[in-house]
């Protein structure tokens, strides 16, 4: 009975390890995580990109500047959760890298990136406009 709840509880910790290093969501649960956790959202494409329309309240650092990324995301809350996308997902998996092995404890990405978002009519931020 000892090994089993021994197992049961290594079984148990190793499940939520692994669920908390998820790399990205799919657009529904990314919805709701922000609405649920109310993370950092956190923009990473270029700022005319981001000018183009982008997920209310997400915050603008430009992964292909990365003098600016480094300062601006170790401004950050290391311990807070942060949510990540760009345009396809590839610089935002690469962000949700840098953030992880610089601290950064809940930290995913959006699958898709806002392709995915906007394919599946979620609302976008629009130069001040929200738009869905």
């Amino acid at each position: 009975m000892r090994i089993f709840l021994s197992l049961l509880f290594v079984l148990l910790l190793t499940g939520n390890v692994f669920a908390q290093q998820q790399d990205s969501l799919n657009v529904k649960d990314f919805s709701k995580g922000i609405k649920k956790e109310r993370p950092v959202i956190l923009d990473v494409r270029r700022p005319e990109e981001y000018a183009e329309g982008h997920i209310k309240k997400a915050v603008n650092i430009n992964w292909q500047n990365q003098d600016e990324f480094r300062t601006k995301a170790s401004q950050l809350q290391k311990s807070e959760p942060v949510y990540v996308y760009c345009r396809s997902g590839v610089r935002s998996a690469k962000a949700v890298e840098w953030l992880r092995s610089n601290g950064f404890t809940q930290v995913v990405g959006l699958s898709g990136g806002m392709k995915a978002w906007v394919a599946a009519d979620k609302r976008v931020v629009n130069k001040g406009k929200t738009n869905k």
